[in-house]
């Protein structure tokens, strides 16, 4: 570990021990709140800063540049990533690292990528993600909270936490029978596999 990220985990180890001004459970959209304004317990606080810190650590390890170019902020075991990245594959190994971290309840991405995709393009992509999501969202055995995704050049990408198997199954059921989709890349958990199964509700 080199020193520059040495001293980063030094700076938000003591941040994350003074009682700041200007914290608040809307952290990304919203500042100015005192501390005590935060409804979330002490408990609850401590293991959302322990989120965030573990996060950062995994993409530190890939490179230092992220520590600055990535915004992150874990809310009640809500991840909200935001940043700036040069390609798509960036964002989405973010995207997974992200739902990769113990304690992570659910990824809101919202990381923008200085791609040189045509508009064209991209307003494939996103009829691909508006058609996947009315799907999930209609589909009564899917919990579509639980998941994220986004497509690039076609091919679509899932991420999130399934119940069990056969919601798993149904959800890339759903994903195949899009109108577009070239090719699916998914990584979804299961709530048996996971080492804290707290972090989804049934």
């Amino acid at each position: 570990m080199s020193k520059l990220t040495i001293i980063f985990f030094i700076f938000l180890f003591v941040y994350s021990c003074v009682p700041i001004v200007g914290v608040s459970t809307v952290g990304i959209v919203k500042t100015s709140v005192e501390i005590s304004d935060d409804p979330r317990s002490l408990g609850r606080i401590v293991d959302d800063a322990v989120i965030e810190k573990k996060f950062l650590f995994k993409i530190s390890q890939i490179d230092e540049k992220y520590l600055i170019k990535i915004n992150s902020k874990s809310i009640d075991g809500r991840f909200f990533l935001k940043g700036n990245v040069d390609t798509i594959k960036e964002k989405i190994q973010m995207t997974k690292i992200a739902w990769e971290t113990d304690g992570v309840r659910s990824v809101e991405n919202i990381i923008k990528v200085d791609d040189q995709s045509s508009w064209k393009d991209r307003a494939k992509d996103l009829l691909i993600t508006s058609q996947f999501k009315v799907a999930i969202v209609s589909n009564k055995d899917i919990k579509s909270n639980n998941f994220s995704f986004t497509t690039i050049n076609k091919t679509l990408y899932i991420f999130g936490i399934a119940r069990n198997e056969n919601e798993r199954k149904i959800v890339i059921t759903e994903a195949k029978s899009v109108q577009g989709v070239t090719d699916i890349v998914s990584s979804i958990f299961l709530k048996e596999d996971l080492s804290n199964n707290q972090r989804i509700s049934n």
